[in-house]
């Protein structure tokens, strides 16, 4: 079975830049160890330039250069005018049994081979929070609005990461749906917990939908009523909105209890939450953080706002606490619960690891994936797999990754 994914995808093995190219990346590790199946990974809307083509361990990702006039759009504008009708093109070429795509639903839409979409968050509603665009930004979400629902609504093949998803789907009989969990790499299963009193992590991209202000504003709550917390912030940042989180430590007078990790390796997240006393996502919009994910198969207490699909991940009382995100004094007392009770924090670490194992193991949502694809396939179609070269792959550019 010749699999090609379309998605984003880390430029290095061990960084790895967002929640879908985490995803993409530790289910492409489960597919290639299957002798029957063949993967080629397709990154589309890259830099300006040629498509390239990497290789990887036993598959090939192509970045697709932007090309023509149009090169200069932003990615959804490129997408219309240019980027669909080069993938199509690129498909063409590479001839896949089935595509797999991660989170583009304007892309997959009239895929005219067998398909499926994985909806990893709801774009246009994300869209709200990106300040960078200024009042831009709500020309951005009516786009995505119609471009998504216009993919979504095309879709005849979905998987859910959350059943929160499901209410943005039209109600119609002509699509099949599977819910399946995002898969994390094994090794967060194998990271010993020894926590840090008052050590806590947050790990996500650092922008507005994240509120990473208002955790900073809960931090200096938490840090009156117990003074060695220490607050650990990991992620690629949007540069104005990090002077802002800057300009909020010095404010509140905690400099030297917060620190600004940037875009950290996967060891080095591993790193961190084996010592995190307690895992903090109070975000404004989510769907299924793969963060929590990690947070609970390392065993650490996640305190996340109570939006999204993150109530299905977290276990009120359980595994972890809800927020209000908008809420500074509430997302400050659950954090400090977690905190200041180490029979509880053991209680929920306890079941986190017991549930993320049953429901992130990356082996285990590949072969739930592999299902997928061979219910979607016929059977007629399912090849054996040939590991050659195509004349296409031939022909690209190639560089070996590192």
């Amino acid at each position: 079975m010749h699999i090609t994914m379309v998605t984003v995808f880390p430029c290095k093995a061990d960084h790895i830049d967002g929640g879908v190219a985490g995803v993409s990346k530790y289910i492409a590790d489960e597919l290639i160890k299957h002798l029957d199946v063949k993967l080629t990974i397709v990154v589309p809307k890259g830099v300006v330039g040629e498509t390239i083509c990497e290789q990887w361990q036993n598959f090939n990702v192509y970045r697709v250069g932007k090309k023509g006039l149009g090169s200069f759009l932003p990615g959804t504008l490129y997408d219309i005018f240019a980027g669909k009708k080069q993938l199509k093109s690129l498909l063409k070429q590479i001839n896949p049994d089935i595509v797999h795509f991660q989170n583009d639903a304007f892309l997959a839409a009239n895929c005219p081979y067998p398909n499926i979409l994985t909806i990893h968050g709801i774009a246009e509603y994300d869209a709200i929070w990106d300040s960078c665009w200024g009042l831009l930004r709500w020309a951005k979400h009516l786009l995505l609005k119609t471009t998504e629902q216009y993919g979504r609504n095309r879709a005849r093949n979905i998987i859910l990461i959350s059943e929160y998803v499901r209410k943005f789907l039209p109600q119609n009989n002509l699509r099949k749906t599977w819910l399946i969990n995002n898969p994390i790499a094994d090794s967060f299963f194998g990271v010993d917990w020894q926590p840090e009193p008052g050590r806590i992590f947050c790990c996500s991209r650092v922008r507005p939908l994240k509120n990473t202000v208002g955790m900073i504003k809960a931090f200096a709550k938490i840090r009156r009523r117990f003074p060695i917390a220490q607050l650990r912030i990991a992620g690629a940042a949007e540069p104005a909105y990090l002077r802002e989180c800057q300009r909020e430590v010095k404010i509140n007078n905690v400099s030297d209890n917060v620190s600004f990790l940037g875009n950290l390796s996967v060891e080095e997240v591993q790193n961190d939450l084996s010592k995190a006393n307690c895992f903090a996502i109070p975000s404004f919009q989510e769907n299924a953080p793969l963060s929590i994910a990690e947070a609970m198969a390392v065993g650490v207490p996640v305190v996340g706002a109570r939006v999204g699909g993150i109530p299905e991940m977290v276990e009120e009382g359980k595994t972890g606490l809800l927020i209000d995100p908008y809420n500074v004094d509430n997302i400050a007392e659950a954090v400090l619960k977690v905190l200041t009770n180490r029979n509880l924090a053991i209680s929920m670490s306890s079941r986190a690891k017991e549930i993320a194992r049953s429901r992130y193991m990356a082996s285990a949502v590949c072969e739930k994936t592999l299902k997928v694809y061979n219910e979607i396939l016929p059977e007629k179609n399912r090849p054996t797999t040939n590991h050659k070269l195509t004349d296409t792959e031939s022909k690209l550019i190639c560089v070996s990754n590192k």
